[in-house]
C-alpha cells in the first residue's frame, strides 16, 4: 500500500452533483489529502480533468450534463490520445450496487467502485491498492 504521504501528494476531483457529498468527502480526508477539487457534473470534471490532470476522480455516476461512465470513457480517451502515459484512477461511487451497474462502470475505464455512503478508510485502502497495481 502506498504510504501516508505519497496519498497526501495525490490530486483528487470530487465529481459529484451533491454538494454535500463533496463536504462529507472533503471533511473525510482533510488532514490525508492535501489537494481536493470539486466538479458538479460529468462534463465540469472532465473539462477540469483536461485543464489540470487528476491522481484520481471519486466520480458520482449519476449527474448531469453527462453522467459519471460517459465522463469516465472521455477521460480514457483523451488520456490515449494526448497523454499515453498518464492513467488517472477513477473510482465510481454511488448508493446503486447493481452488478449490470457496476460492470458498466468497469467497461467505460472505471478502476474501482466505491459505495455510499462513502467511508474515508474503504476510499483510501483502494486507492493504496489500486496505485501499487498501477505503479
Amino acid at each position: 500500500m502506498a504510504d501516508q504521504e505519497d496519498l497526501k501528494r495525490l490530486k483528487l476531483l470530487i465529481a459529484d452533483d451533491s454538494p454535500l457529498n463533496h463536504r462529507l468527502v472533503s471533511i473525510s480526508l482533510r488532514g490525508r489529502m492535501v489537494h481536493i477539487d470539486s466538479a458538479y457534473d460529468g462534463m465540469e470534471a472532465f473539462e477540469m480533468y483536461q485543464q489540470n490532470g487528476y491522481d484520481v476522480i471519486l466520480m458520482d455516476l449519476n449527474m448531469p450534463k453527462l453522467n459519471g461512465s460517459e465522463a469516465a470513457e472521455m477521460i480514457r480517451k483523451f488520456e490515449a490520445d494526448n497523454r499515453p502515459e498518464a492513467h488517472c484512477l477513477i473510482i465510481a461511487m454511488t448508493a446503486s450496487d447493481f452488478d449490470d451497474d457496476i460492470q458498466t462502470c468497469l467497461e467505460k475505464g472505471m478502476d474501482a467502485y466505491l459505495g455510499k455512503p462513502f467511508l474515508a478508510d474503504k476510499f483510501l485502502q483502494i486507492v493504496s491498492e489500486r496505485l501499487k497495481v498501477l505503479s
